[in-house]
């Protein structure tokens, strides 16, 4: 009985939280126009007729015996970096944050850099740490790279805390890590996955959610300075059904939003929700016509106006990683090409980023194992999704 009553008390205690960070804790208005994302190096896009697809790895093998969870991110001067976690097996003491960079035209990705592993954050941020998680990396409008990574203290991920570090020289060197406050329920249990979106006025919101007794999706609105400073951050819930997670957010001009989310629930399809205002208000969520294992998925809005999104084709297992191309706002969705299917492998977690040349970089989950690199152009695309059996496994 006396478990019982603590469970409740803890629901009941953050589904205060929620309303707190709802209702308390938020911007006192809605961000100016939302943007796609940091603009790259100065230079015009080039139309590129022959398809191109090339396939490449982002982390060596053996490295780590597991690797999972990779985001990747375009960097103001055109590079990409990517960020992901490794070590013997998810959820080990000995899992670290790993980041590389590729150049345009590279052949291959740098040597990974181990940026924080459980010891390190012990000591950065003063505090026990169990295990580390979930990272994402971004620039700002300053000239600062962050870092958003999870580590948790205590149990599982529902146990889990964000925290923050920043590198002023594109991640070739990082700060010291800042544990980030934003819950009053033991400040468990935010958790991130998502490239964040950027507000005319400076600030970045970060899709993260909440994973503990309610599992909900949340934006954490974050204001950066220069000199590799927060202003300020603060943090809004989203209205979502229960058991949605791992929000996407993707522009989509004229003050819209779309959102994707993971579905835990027994229906197992992508959810999708709109807003009209910079996502401040959004739409209740509602089914697409693509399956979703309870699995992260990833979306980017092309500069031809179509929507890419990533996702795994099925409704239970990860050995199915496709593409769906949307020319609708995500509205309807039409299958495209299967970047990789293997009976009972894993092919998971997604990332999705097209530079400023205009070609298109999906990262993604190998077997657990490792990180792959696929690379291609709108005309792959547009040829593959017509005739998506030439290019499955």
């Amino acid at each position: 009985m006396t478990g019982r009553l603590l469970a409740a008390a803890a629901t009941l205690l953050i589904a205060l939280a929620a309303t707190l960070s709802d209702s308390g804790e938020v911007p006192s208005q809605a961000p100016e126009a939302v943007i796609a994302q940091v603009e790259a190096a100065p230079g015009r896009t080039v139309t590129e007729t022959l398809p191109f697809h090339r396939e490449r790895w982002l982390s060596p093998a053996g490295y780590t015996r597991s690797a999972h969870c990779s985001m990747v991110s375009l960097l103001p001067g055109g590079d990409l970096i990517a960020a992901w976690y490794g070590g013997q097996r998810e959820g080990s003491g000995d899992v670290a944050v790993f980041t590389a960079r590729w150049a345009p035209g590279d052949e291959a990705w740098s040597e990974p850099q181990r940026v924080i592993d459980r010891e390190q954050a012990e000591l950065e941020l003063d505090r026990p740490v169990k295990k580390l998680g979930n990272t994402v990396v971004f620039p700002d409008r300053h000239g600062t790279l962050w870092m958003v990574y999870v580590s948790v203290m205590v149990g599982g991920w529902s146990g889990c805390s964000l925290n923050v570090k920043a590198s002023r020289d594109n991640g070739r060197t990082w700060g010291d890590s800042r544990r980030l406050s934003l819950n009053p329920y033991m400040n468990l249990s935010s958790l991130v996955r998502s490239r964040p979106v950027y507000a005319s006025d400076g600030r970045i919101g970060l899709p993260i959610y909440h994973e503990m007794a309610l599992k909900y999706p949340q934006v954490l609105w974050l204001d950066p300075e220069p000199g590799g400073q927060l202003r300020d951050y603060e943090l809004r819930s989203l209205p979502s059904e229960s058991e949605l997670l791992q929000p996407v957010l993707v522009p989509l001009g004229q003050d819209r939003v779309l959102m994707l989310l993971r579905d835990g629930r027994p229906e197992r399809t992508l959810r999708a929700a709109f807003s009209r205002d910079n996502g401040w208000t959004w739409s209740p969520t509602a089914q697409t016509s693509l399956p979703n294992p309870d699995a992260a998925v990833d979306a980017v809005r092309l500069r031809d106006g179509r929507i890419l999104l990533a996702y795994n084709d099925a409704a239970a297992g990860r050995d199915s990683l496709r593409l769906a191309v949307s020319t609708d706002a995500g509205s309807t969705w039409q299958p495209g090409p299967v970047l990789e299917h293997e009976p009972k492998r894993e092919f998971s977690y997604p990332s999705i980023v097209e530079d400023a040349r205009g070609r298109i970089h999906v990262t993604y989950t190998w077997r657990r194992e490792r990180i792959k690199h696929v690379e291609f152009n709108a005309a792959w695309l547009d040829q593959a999704t017509r005739t998506p059996a030439l290019v499955q496994r």
